[in-house]
């Protein structure tokens, strides 16, 4: 089994200006909500994030990584706001945690 460039950190080891990250909200800057905070992909050599790990809201919510670049923090709303728009939500519809991270 291949070792992994990539660790996964859960939202309740993260905390986001002195509060718990766990059960925040990811959206666009459009304000579209793309789900919840479900974890935070590390690269491990540098320990910086590249990727949101985002659930999905509803029934047939699933779970997508979003990049982290341009990421802003709103500590009020307990949101993380992403600078992705229509297209690269299309294109990141089928990028999940099981193709960077070990099983």
């Amino acid at each position: 089994m291949e070792s992994s460039p990539f660790e996964l950190l859960e939202p309740a080891k993260v905390t986001i200006a002195g509060g718990p990250s766990a059960g925040m909200i990811i959206h666009t800057a459009t304000g579209r909500t793309l789900g919840q905070l479900g974890g935070f992909v590390v690269e491990s050599a540098h320990q910086q994030i590249r990727y949101l790990v985002v659930r999905a809201t509803g029934l047939f919510g699933k779970t997508t990584l979003i990049p982290f670049s341009a990421a802003r923090l709103d500590v009020e709303g307990r949101a993380i706001e992403v600078d992705v728009d229509d297209r690269d939500l299309w294109l990141l519809r089928n990028f999940t945690p099981d193709q960077l991270l070990p099983a």
